[in-house]
């Protein structure tokens, strides 16, 4: 059992370290930007950005996307061919709530993997506290690991998996909402913005997108597991 911990936090950290290439510029960036505005980010506010990226590159390694360094480059599962991409219809389903039968589990997981975003994204950043944005927010997230999965032969691209994320993002934000009077002081501490953000740098007011994007593209074009796989083996011999 603690060898098993032992490498999930290995390979966990290795999910965050892969967007450090993303976040180190743009931290500097946002540094920046803020200054010019007379505004010190907090160290809460670093912390749980932190966290929260780390969240997102662990719900991405969860739900199936594989990297370029290992399956397009080495083409491991035979999607990329001379004549394009070739994607079998099976791969793909379209069809509501078609794999119900065979039981709940996988809409339960999926709809629990998403309450945690529904939460964070009002909680860091109150322009979230709009609902329709942290929608958005939610679909356009799971669309993305969606789309992404079609170079993956192991995973599906699924419609249900794109309805339940969406209602785990809004299972989070009503709990959020519930949770909001007790969670008046955190919210002070980590948040940076308020509902008025006109006049915002656009680096500090598009922070959330930037780190879904920096985390997506991190386990995407950087994250190798091939390379941490040979340390994880003489650990476990």
């Amino acid at each position: 059992m603690s060898i098993t911990i032992l490498i999930f936090i290995i390979l966990s950290i290795t999910w965050l370290i892969s967007t450090l290439p993303f976040l180190i510029p743009y931290h500097i960036l946002l540094t920046s930007q803020s200054k010019k505005i007379g505004y010190k980010l907090s160290i809460e506010h670093i912390v749980i950005v932190y966290i929260f990226v780390y969240y997102l590159t662990g719900v991405l390694s969860f739900t199936g996307i594989y990297t370029i360094l290992r399956d397009i480059v080495h083409n491991s599962f035979g999607i990329i061919t001379p004549k394009g991409l070739h994607i079998p219809p099976d791969e793909i389903n379209l069809i509501p709530f078609r794999w119900i039968t065979e039981g709940v589990r996988p809409y339960i997981e999926n709809i629990l993997l998403f309450i945690p975003l529904g939460f964070m994204l009002p909680c860091i950043w109150k322009r979230y506290e709009v609902l329709w944005k942290t929608t958005v927010s939610g679909i356009t997230f799971s669309l993305i690991i969606e789309l992404s999965q079609l170079f993956n032969r192991d995973r599906v691209t699924d419609i249900d998996d794109l309805l339940m994320n969406t209602l785990g993002t809004l299972i989070g934000w009503v709990i959020f909402r519930l949770l909001k009077e007790y969670l008046s002081k955190l919210q002070d501490k980590v948040s940076i913005q308020s509902t008025n953000i006109e006049k915002i740098p656009l680096f500090l007011r598009e922070e959330a997108c930037f780190y879904m994007v920096s985390a997506f593209i991190g386990m995407f074009l950087v994250y190798n597991p091939l390379l941490i796989y040979p340390f994880i083996r003489s650990l476990i011999n």
